[in-house]
C-alpha cells in the first residue's frame, strides 16, 4: 500500500534540520496529504484536514484542491514517492469523477461538495476561480501522463467549460471584459468581477487558450501600483494572490504588452511582504527576517485573509506555508523561513508539516492544513527545484495560446530574479 510507503519514507526533521532535507520532507508531506485525503472512489479531494496524527473527520471536498491533487500525483510518480501505476489509477479515477459526479453549471464547478456523496454543500457557488484552479491540475496532468483516458477526459473538461457564458453573465453583459465570480442556482450571476490583479491571471490565460475573448481583456486588468521598502509590485495584501497562478504557469522573462514582468513582481510582493514583517509597525510577536508570509489563512478568530503591504490586514498570524511557496522567486529568504520556523516553534508542526495559520501573539497554533496552502507550496517546492509543474503546463497547448494571445512574449532576462 502506498500508504504505508509514504508514512515509512517520511522521516521527522529535527529542529535543527538543513534546508534540503527539511524542503523535500514538506513537499513529502504535502504529496502524502493529497493521496490520503482524496477519495479512491470518487478521486474527490479533500479541502481541508486535520494535522495531527489519527483518523480525519473533516468530509468537505474542493474542487481547487482536486487540481493540485493531479499534480502531487504526477510530482509523486516522478520522484519515485508514489508507485507510478497506482498514481496514474487515482488519476484516471480523478477525471472520471469530475466529468461524472461533481455537479457543474455548464461545467463550471460548484466550489464545495460531499467529500463521498458528490453533492453540493453549504449553498456554494458554480465558482469560476476554482474550475480554472482545477483546470489548470487537469491540463498539466493530461501533460505528464499522455494516457488515453487520460486524454480523453481531460478534453472533455476543458471543452465542457461554457467560457461564454461566465463572461458575459449569460448574454445579458455582451461587453464584458471580465467573468463573474461565480454563479447561484435562483440567484444567478455573482455582481462582483475578476477584473483587478490577483489569482485571476491563470483564469484568462487558460480562457484566452480556450474561447473568443477581447484582446484586451488581460490589458483592463486594474493594476494599483504599491510600492514598499524599495519594492515596486500590485495590489499587495495576501501572497497567495501573487503565488497562485504562478504555481501553475510560468511568468518567468516575458512581459506583456504592458510591458510588464510578472516574476518579477511575484518576487517583489514576497520581499515586499517580509519587509512589512521586519518592519512590524504593529509590533507583532516574534514578527522579523525569518518569521514572515501573510496571506488568507485560519486564525484565532477564524479564516481570514491576512495581508500586506498596500491592502494591509495584520493580527500578527502567518501563514507558514505561503512563506515556503515562494521558493521560485525567494530561495534564500524562503529557505530562512522554513529552517527557523522548524527550529524555533517546535509547537507549529503536525502529519502534513506546519499548520495552515499560526498566531504566537496569541500562543495560538492551526490545528487543520488546507489543500490549496499545501498545493501552492508543493508545486513552489517543486519549481524552484526542477521546473516540474511550470513545464508541464507551459507546454500544454491551451496554455500556449492562452499566453501568446494575453500579448505575453519572451523577454531579456531581469538580472533582479534569482532563479534556477
Amino acid at each position: 500500500m502506498f500508504t504505508s510507503l509514504i508514512l515509512l519514507s517520511i522521516a521527522h526533521p529535527a529542529p535543527r534540520a538543513s534546508p534540503a532535507p527539511l524542503l523535500e520532507d514538506l513537499e513529502r508531506r504535502a504529496v502524502r496529504f493529497f493521496w490520503e485525503q482524496s477519495n479512491p472512489v470518487n478521486g474527490f479531494s479533500k479541502d481541508r484536514a486535520t494535522n495531527a496524527e489519527g483518523k480525519d473527520a473533516h468530509e468537505v471536498a474542493s474542487c481547487a484542491s482536486v487540481g493540485f491533487a493531479l499534480v502531487a500525483y504526477a510530482i509523486g510518480a516522478e520522484r519515485g514517492w508514489i508507485p507510478r501505476r497506482e498514481a496514474l489509477d487515482r488519476t484516471r479515477v480523478t477525471l472520471r469523477g469530475l466529468m461524472t459526479r461533481w455537479p457543474n453549471e455548464r461545467g463550471w464547478l460548484y466550489h464545495f461538495i460531499d467529500y463521498n456523496k458528490g453533492t453540493r454543500i453549504w449553498n456554494c457557488e458554480a465558482s469560476s476561480i476554482d474550475t480554472s484552479i482545477c483546470l489548470a491540475g487537469v491540463l498539466a496532468s493530461q501533460r505528464y501522463w499522455k494516457d488515453r483516458d487520460v486524454d480523453r477526459d481531460a478534453n472533455a473538461f476543458q471543452k465542457r467549460i461554457d467560457w461564454q457564458w461566465m463572461l458575459t453573465d449569460g448574454g445579458d453583459k455582451p461587453d464584458s471584459r471580465h467573468f463573474s465570480m461565480g454563479w447561484h442556482p435562483g440567484e444567478g450571476f455573482i455582481n462582483a468581477r475578476w477584473n483587478d490583479f490577483n489569482e485571476c491571471k491563470m483564469l484568462y490565460i487558460q480562457a484566452y487558450g480556450s474561447t473568443s475573448l477581447p484582446k484586451d481583456s488581460w490589458e483592463k486588468i486594474k493594476r494599483t501600483p504599491v510600492s514598499y521598502g524599495g519594492f515596486d509590485l500590485f495590489t499587495g495584501g495576501p501572497l497567495f494572490m501573487h503565488q497562485m497562478t504562478e504555481s501553475f504557469y510560468d511568468f518567468r522573462n516575458k512581459r506583456d504588452r504592458l510591458g510588464i514582468d510578472y516574476g518579477v513582481e511575484t518576487r517583489n510582493a514576497t520581499l515586499g511582504n517580509r519587509q512589512y514583517c521586519i518592519d512590524n509597525p504593529k509590533k507583532m510577536a516574534a514578527y522579523g527576517p525569518t518569521f514572515w508570509g501573510l496571506s488568507a489563512c485560519d486564525g484565532p478568530d477564524g479564516y481570514n485573509a491576512f495581508g500586506a503591504p498596500g491592502w494591509v490586514n495584520d493580527e500578527g498570524v502567518v501563514t507558514p506555508t505561503s512563506a515556503v511557496a515562494s521558493m521560485p522567486f525567494t530561495p534564500a529568504e524562503s529557505q530562512a523561513f522554513a529552517v527557523a520556523m522548524r527550529k524555533d516553534h517546535t509547537e507549529a508542526w503536525g502529519k502534513y508539516g506546519f499548520p495552515n495559520g499560526y498566531c504566537p501573539q496569541r500562543n495560538w497554533v492551526g490545528p487543520d492544513v488546507i489543500g490549496i496552502d499545501l498545493g501552492m507550496m508543493m508545486c513552489g517546492l517543486e519549481n524552484a527545484r526542477s521546473g516540474f509543474v511550470w513545464k508541464l503546463s507551459n507546454s500544454h497547448p491551451v496554455v500556449q495560446r492562452g499566453f501568446r494571445l494575453a500579448g505575453l512574449r519572451p523577454a531579456k532576462p531581469d538580472p533582479r530574479l534569482r532563479l534556477p
